[in-house]
């Protein structure tokens, strides 16, 4: 029994000391520090073309026990806009002990605008045609493209049964939180006022304010029903745009043929500071 207590104790002994050494082998190989990421900016500036390689300009990381590990970070996604253009992206770098290294820093998209409306037709209907307006209007962001299949409609005056001038209001977003809102003028025609086809060369235009804008400018062709070509200088232009106040303007386009026939059209031109 002497003997089997002695042997009892001598395996605890080594266990404990396995156990011990196991526990200094530990704490010798455990990585003290993490990396660090470093920018030599505060603020990073790109256009909103920007190739992937741009998002890493002036950053550099480094770890105590592993070294550069600069080519070693990734990037997250960009958060919400602070203010239009203006965002944060966050980074991240791992050493050989998995341990991460975390940096945030401020983006300038220096070209970015925000999003724009777009449309597929002037917003003119002849009474009972069956379209609806918004089935039109689409929309374009410089940083996510095509938003036409977020476009909303929150509010319509518009009845497409009766002739008259109504609106509908619309609104766009894009994936970093900056909203395009306007309300735009629907006219409801009778057919008598479309004998004759005014064409333009965009049914909405943006403008920033202080530009020149010549409204004549936009119309390409007038042509009757039957595909007869007239002379386009016939196309009266009445502009309400005012180019030193930002809003949704129209500009109405009118003409008459030689032999009574009449034919009207609308641009919408939004005016941005």
């Amino acid at each position: 029994m002497k003997y089997v207590k002695i042997t009892v104790i001598v395996l605890l002994v080594l266990s404990l000391g396995i156990y011990g050494a196991g526990i200094i082998k530990e704490k010798r190989d455990e990585d003290p520090t993490r990396p660090v990421i470093t920018s030599d900016r505060e603020v990073l500036e790109i256009s909103v073309n920007y190739e992937e390689e741009e998002l890493f300009a002036g950053l550099s990381a480094e770890d105590e026990r592993d070294g550069d590990l600069t080519d070693e970070i990734i990037h997250g996604k960009f958060s919400q806009f602070i203010e239009p253009g203006v965002c944060n992206l966050s980074y991240v770098v791992f050493d050989s002990s998995n341990q991460a290294g975390t940096l945030s820093r401020r983006v300038h998209f220096v070209d970015y605008e925000s999003p724009k409306l777009s449309l597929s037709r002037p917003l003119v209907f002849t009474i009972g045609e069956g379209e609806s307006a918004i089935d039109s209007i689409g929309a374009f962001d410089v940083l996510d493209g095509s938003l036409s299949d977020m476009v909303k409609q929150v509010n319509s005056t518009v009845d497409y049964r009766t002739e008259g001038d109504y609106t509908v209001s619309v609104e766009v977003s894009n994936s970093f939180g900056d909203v395009e809102e306007q309300t735009l003028s629907v006219h409801i025609v009778s057919s008598a006022r479309q004998e004759l086809k005014i064409e333009l060369s965009t049914p909405l235009v943006y403008v920033n304010t202080g530009d020149s804008f010549d409204p004549h400018a936009f119309v390409t062709a007038l042509t009757t029903r039957s595909g007869e070509v007239l002379d386009p200088a016939a196309v009266q232009a009445d502009s309400q745009v005012n180019m030193a106040q930002p809003g949704c303007y129209e500009v109405h386009y009118s003409a008459v043929s030689e032999s009574g026939q009449l034919g009207e059209t609308w641009m919408t031109v939004i005016v941005r500071e």
